[in-house]
């Protein structure tokens, strides 16, 4: 089993590039309606997939739409800081610094700006499995 978040955004084909620029995001396909908009757009990460479409009201709604989400996205990258870094200089808002947390991973969180929030994270130490 596995799940995939779909994001509801205003402008997919600008969330796109900002995932791309931000998190080395591929673009694996895109299908568009007949009036030019984004109904799926597929997103690798790493070994992470997540979808980009833009906002159908008769179908979803977008953070921005809902003033916020309450859904918060974990992703795990080769330097957080760097990551956050590039998240703001493409128009994300910090809301909490990159830092080492208890758990073991540095993270820090930001919100991007399509009003999803992320979690960019790196791993501190080695896990079991890496050992």
């Amino acid at each position: 089993m596995s799940i995939i978040p779909m994001l509801a955004v205003h402008d997919a084909a600008a969330a796109i590039v900002f995932y791309q620029s931000v998190f080395g995001a591929s673009e694996v396909n895109r299908i568009l309606t007949d009036d030019g908009r984004t109904s799926h757009a597929e997103m690798r990460a790493g070994d992470a997939r997540f979808m980009v479409a833009d906002e159908f009201p008769e179908h979803n709604t977008a953070a921005e739409t809902l003033g916020g989400t309450p859904v918060i996205l974990y992703i795990v990258v080769e330097d957080a800081l760097d990551t956050a870094n590039k998240a703001v200089s493409a128009g994300a808002v910090t809301l909490r610094e990159v830092a080492a947390q208890p758990h073991g991973d540095s993270v820090g969180k930001i919100r991007d700006p399509f009003g999803h929030v992320w979690m960019i994270a790196t791993p501190l130490r080695k896990t079991k499995q890496e050992l």
